[in-house]
């Protein structure tokens, strides 16, 4: 299997069009998801493009919120 993303990943029986049918169906759940349970989703902090960064730990803290969040659908 190829490496798509940190936790994704196109099974090898599985066509391109199989592979975006899913990752869009997961997203929609997510979405769902998160529309009907606004207090356990975490705020995603941003900058405009070009006026700043985000320091490491930050970066660092968001990512092993979101990556390990066991509160998302499945």
């Amino acid at each position: 299997m190829r490496l798509l993303g940190p936790n994704v990943q196109r099974r090898r029986d599985e066509t391109f069009e199989q592979f975006r049918e899913r990752m869009l169906a997961e997203t929609s759940r997510f979405i769902e998801w998160g529309l009907q349970n606004p207090d356990k989703v975490h705020r995603i902090p941003v900058h405009r493009v070009g006026t700043g960064t985000f320091g490491e730990r930050l970066k660092a803290l968001f990512w092993n919120v979101a990556l390990r969040n066991k509160n998302l659908p499945d």
